[in-house]
């Protein structure tokens, strides 16, 4: 009975550490709705006509949206690998990438959005 319980214990404290290190390595990715716009200024729209601002907003507004699908699908991949990791060859960890450069181009996407965005309500479009 006690090496029954001893047996539980070691299982039971493995399998939270396995989870809790899931959860920490899942951590390091991020979701297209977690990730923040980035600050642009927007300076370069100041120039622009607001057709053009327009065209330049649709722009923005679709690779945007193919920016965050893709690192919605590289933060699906990712987790799913790291799960992996920490049940099959936790070494595999430390070389597991995660999904910070889409992430990166998103975050200038938005930022850029938002400037081209503030540019065209100032003038009133």
């Amino acid at each position: 009975m006690k090496n029954l319980r001893e047996s539980l214990t070691r299982i039971i404290s493995t399998l939270l550490i396995a989870i809790s290190t899931v959860a920490l390595i899942s951590g390091c990715s991020v979701s297209s709705d977690e990730v923040i716009g980035e600050h642009v200024g927007s300076y370069q729209y100041n120039k622009m006509t607001c057709s053009e601002l327009e065209g330049e907003i649709d722009h923005l507004q679709n690779a945007a949206a193919a920016a965050a699908g893709v690192v919605d699908e590289r933060y699906k991949t990712q987790t799913g690998k790291d799960v992996a990791a920490v049940l099959l060859f936790w070494p595999a960890l430390f070389i597991i990438d995660d999904n910070k450069p889409e992430a990166r181009r998103l975050a200038r996407l938005k930022g850029e959005f938002s400037a081209a965005e503030s540019t065209y309500r100032r003038r009133k479009c």
